[in-house]
């Protein structure tokens, strides 16, 4: 393994192990951004737009004069939702050069690559996580969550259908998956629940992906719930669970789920059991209707790349823009300041973000405190809307 010392001072290319790479030669003052996103498996539905994303992001940056007058290298590795794959890849990346930036592809992959990272490459990261250990400073002083945790979005979805119950008492079943993502936040938005009084009737925990949900759906069925919780997948599992619970005639219950369950392109997909879904957003997706420039901007670049574009940008290329604009926030601070570009200053400067204004992608001023955005509101999918999600409630924090 190189040392933090050769690590930080040999610069060169990032291994490459995607159709994604646009690295040219790489000069000395190149800012190497390392990409690590699921392009194939089980989670490619978020992971090829977070590709599309940074390859928009640094060829738009660098069409500008790159950060500072430096230009981004950028290059995106096939993580295939595996950790062992995506360390592997990180190690071909360290051993190619120096490393300024970094993204991870999930919860696991940043825990596996943290303890060492915190104590010799001390790179600065985001991920396509919202894990809620990944915002605690002293564990991952490198690692910024782009949104709000996991665990806060399920205290969010709480809170509403608290709010939104009026007089009538919630029974509500949380349904997870056993990935490291589904089973974050479930003990406090329990602990939530139980301080609001909204009774929890069941938990269970499903696989990432199931091929028979009926078990699952019957459950709920005994359990006779007015809100379902689904929680840590992406259009695997829940969707079916919905479409069963339905069959059995209980209509009237409301559907909820966090980030990644809710993108209006999947909505589209699965009009028959989409109308009333309840859920979380963390950046908005409307470039027709744009709340500011990054949003125009957004619109504009996906619309050159597709001609057939509707409008609504995906969560995984939202994910990226978000992530590579607190990273260009980071570099900038660091540049103006004259100080060296390593972890250590990116992470001071990102942490010393406030009232930032981020061109639409959150339409509230964004101040980074605990590691994290930490913003996020209740959205409603419909048909009488278009399936432009209905905002529930303004921009929150959840303390």
């Amino acid at each position: 393994m190189f040392n933090r010392r050769n690590f930080l001072t040999t610069a060169g290319a990032v291994a490459a192990v995607s159709t994604f790479n646009i690295r040219k030669a790489a000069a000395a003052d190149d800012l190497n951004w390392s990409i690590h996103c699921d392009l194939t498996g089980p989670a490619a539905e978020g992971g090829k737009p977070q590709g599309d994303g940074f390859t928009a992001y640094a060829k738009w940056i660098n069409a500008s004069g790159g950060i500072r007058g430096r230009k981004v290298n950028l290059t995106i590795n096939d993580s295939t939702f595996k950790v062992d794959v995506a360390v592997a890849n990180v190690k071909k990346a360290l051993a190619q050069g120096r490393v300024d930036y970094l993204f991870g592809e999930s919860t696991g992959m940043i825990q596996a690559i943290s303890p060492e990272n915190n104590s010799t490459y001390k790179i600065f990261m985001t991920s396509g996580s919202f894990a809620s250990e990944l915002a605690d400073e002293k564990a991952f002083p490198y690692h910024f969550v782009t949104g709000a945790t996991y665990g806060a979005q399920l205290q969010m979805l709480v809170d509403y259908i608290k709010s939104s119950s009026g007089s009538t008492p919630a029974k509500v079943v949380i349904v997870h998956s056993s990935t490291s993502m589904g089973r974050d936040g479930i003990e406090p938005a329990i602990k939530r629940a139980e301080e609001l009084g909204v009774k929890i009737v069941l938990v269970q925990q499903t696989k990432f992906v199931e091929t028979d949900v009926s078990a699952y759906a019957l459950a709920i069925r005994k359990a006779q719930p007015t809100h379902v919780i689904h929680h840590g997948y992406s259009f695997a599992v829940w969707p079916e669970i919905v479409r069963l619970v339905r069959d059995y005639g209980m209509n009237d219950v409301v559907f909820l789920g966090t980030v990644w369950q809710n993108e209006r392109a999947k909505m589209l997909e699965m009009k028959d059991i989409a109308e009333g879904l309840v859920g979380v957003k963390v950046w908005n997706d409307d470039t027709i209707k744009p709340a500011g420039a990054t949003m125009k901007t957004i619109g504009e670049l996906n619309k050159a790349r597709d001609p057939a574009f509707n409008g609504y940008a995906r969560l995984g290329f939202l994910n990226a823009w978000m992530s590579s604009m607190m990273a260009t926030r980071a570099f900038e601070a660091v540049i103006d300041a004259g100080l060296p570009v390593n972890g250590d200053n990116l992470s001071q400067a990102m942490r010393a973000v406030k009232n930032w204004d981020t061109g639409g992608l959150i339409d509230v001023p964004v101040t980074i405190a605990g590691q994290q955005v930490g913003l996020g509101r209740i959205i409603k999918w419909g048909k009488a809307n278009n399936w432009d999600p209905q905002q529930l409630t303004e921009w929150m924090k959840v303390n």
